[in-house]
C-alpha cells in the first residue's frame, strides 16, 4: 500500500491502480456509468416555465394593463430597483455552491407569476370566508391585510418550494439551497406586487398633483423593505432545507410547517403595523420608521447573521468532505485548496482559459461544480441511509470529474516540445 505524505496535511492511504478512474468504487455497473438523458428534464422545465409565463401574461392583462401604459412603465422601472437588490444578495449567497440556472429561473417566475396568480384566485374566496357578514370596511381591511395576505401569499409562495422538492431532492439539498430558492420566489412575488403598488401610488400622485405620495411608497417598499417578502418565505425554505439535509420525512412536515407558520406571523406583524401603531397624523412616516427600526431591522439582522453562519458552515462542509475524498486518493491536497476557495477557483479557470481556451475553461468550471456537488451529496448521505441511488450518483459525479480532468490535461498540454533534442 503506497502512502506518501503531501502538502496539505494528509496522505494518499489507498492503492490506486488508476487514480483517475472510478473503478475502485467496488461493485456496481460494469464499465462507465451511463449518463442520464438531460433533454427530457430540460423539456419539462421549459414547458413549466412557459406555462408560468402564460400565467404572467394573464396577470398583466387583468391587473397591470388597466393601470395604463405610461403608469405601468413607471411602476415596472421602479420595481426593478428592489428586485435588483434581491438578485445581488441571491448571487452572493449562491455563488459558492451554485444551483442550476434553469431552476433559479423557474423559482423567480413562479414567484412573479404562479404564486401571484394563485393568490388572486384564492385570496378573494379566503377573505370572504374569514370576514363576518355584518363587518365594517375597516374590519374587512384588517382581516385582509393581517390574516388573508400572510396565509394565502406565504402558502402560494411555498408551493413553489414544494414543487422543487417533488421534482428532485437534489435541488434543495441543504439550508442554503432552500434559502436561495425561497429568496428568488419571494423576490419574484414582490416584483409583481411592487408594480401594482407603485402604479396605484403613481395614479394617486397624479390625482393629487404632487409626487410625494409616489416617492414615499417607493422609499418604503423599494429601498427600506426589499427583503421583507424574502425574510418571510426564507423561513420555510430554511426549514425544508434542513429537513432535506437530514433526509427525514418527519422533519419535512415539522420544520416546513413550522417555518411557514413563522413566516406567516412575521408577514402579519409587518402588515398589521399600520393598524396597530399609534400613528402621528401629522407625520405618519416618522411613526412607521420608528417601528421599522425597532422591530423589522433586528429581524432582518438576525436572518442576515444566520445566512452568514450558513455560508461559513457550507464552506467547512466542502473542505471536510473533499479532504476525505483526497485521503482516499481522488484529489491532491492542492486541488482541495483550490476547490474550497472562490479566489483560487477563479484563478484556476483563468489558467485553464489561458492554456486551453474556452474548452479548458468550461471543463475546469464543470469540474469545480461536480466536486462541490460531490461534497454536499456526501454530507447528506452521512446524515441518512446510503442507497443504490446515492452510490450511483456518486459514481456519475466521480466519472464526470475524471472526464473533466482528462480533458483539461489534453487541451492544456503543449503540442510542440519545448526542449530541443540533444545532438
Amino acid at each position: 500500500m503506497a502512502t506518501s505524505t503531501l502538502g496539505g496535511g494528509y496522505a494518499y492511504d489507498v492503492p490506486r491502480t488508476d487514480p483517475l478512474a472510478p473503478a475502485r468504487l467496488g461493485a456496481g455497473a460494469e464499465g462507465p456509468v451511463k449518463q442520464p438523458n438531460r433533454w427530457i428534464p430540460r423539456i419539462i422545465w421549459g414547458v413549466a416555465i412557459l406555462m408560468l409565463l402564460l400565467v404572467f401574461v394573464g396577470v398583466y392583462f387583468f391587473t397591470i394593463r388597466p393601470l395604463g401604459f405610461g403608469t405601468s412603465l413607471v411602476a415596472f422601472t421602479a420595481a426593478l430597483v428592489p428586485v435588483a437588490i434581491v438578485f445581488l444578495a441571491v448571487w452572493w449567497i449562491d455563488r459558492y455552491t451554485p444551483q442550476p440556472r434553469i431552476t433559479l429561473v423557474y423559482a423567480f417566475i413562479w414567484g412573479a407569476a404562479g404564486s401571484v396568480g394563485l393568490t388572486f384566485v384564492i385570496g378573494g374566496a379566503f377573505t370572504f370566508l374569514i370576514t363576518p357578514a355584518d363587518s365594517q370596511q375597516a374590519t374587512a381591511e384588517f382581516l385582509g391585510a393581517v390574516i388573508q395576505a400572510p396565509v394565502v401569499e406565504e402558502a402560494t409562495k411555498s408551493a413553489g418550494l414544494i414543487a422543487l422538492l417533488c421534482w428532485g431532492r437534489r435541488f434543495i439539498g441543504g439550508p442554503i439551497d432552500g434559502l436561495v430558492y425561497a429568496a428568488l420566489i419571494a423576490g419574484g412575488f414582490a416584483f409583481t406586487e411592487n408594480i401594482l403598488y407603485f402604479g396605484r401610488s403613481f395614479h394617486e400622485a397624479q390625482a393629487a398633483g404632487e409626487a410625494a405620495v409616489f416617492w414615499q411608497t417607493f422609499l418604503l417598499r423599494g429601498l427600506l423593505s426589499p427583503f421583507a417578502h424574502v425574510c418571510f418565505t426564507a423561513l420555510c425554505g430554511l426549514g425544508l432545507g434542513i429537513a432535506a439535509e437530514r433526509r427525514s420525512l418527519m422533519l419535512y412536515f415539522g420544520l416546513g410547517i413550522g417555518g411557514l407558520s413563522l413566516g406567516m406571523c412575521l408577514h402579519a406583524l409587518w402588515n398589521g403595523a399600520t393598524f396597530l401603531l399609534d400613528m402621528d397624523p401629522e407625520n405618519p412616516l416618522r411613526s412607521f420608521l420608528q417601528y421599522y427600526l425597532t422591530v423589522q431591522v433586528p429581524i432582518f439582522l438576525v436572518l442576515a447573521a444566520m445566512v452568514l453562519w450558513l455560508r461559513w458552515r457550507e464552506h467547512g462542509i466542502v473542505r471536510r468532505q473533499l479532504s476525505a475524498y483526497g485521503r482516499a486518493g481522488w484529489f491532491a491536497p492542492q486541488e482541495v485548496e483550490m476547490l474550497v476557495s472562490m479566489r483560487r477557483r477563479r484563478r484556476a479557470e483563468k489558467w485553464a482559459a489561458q492554456h486551453g481556451g474556452a474548452v479548458a475553461r468550461t471543463a475546469m468550471r464543470d469540474l469545480i461544480l461536480a466536486a462541490v456537488a460531490l461534497a454536499l451529496d456526501r454530507h447528506g448521505v452521512l446524515h441518512g441511509k446510503p442507497s443504490a441511488k446515492t452510490r450511483l450518483h456518486e459514481r456519475r459525479l466521480l466519472e464526470r470529474i475524471t472526464a473533466d480532468r482528462r480533458l483539461i490535461a489534453a487541451v492544456t498540454r503543449p503540442v510542440v516540445r519545448t526542449d530541443a533534442p540533444s545532438a
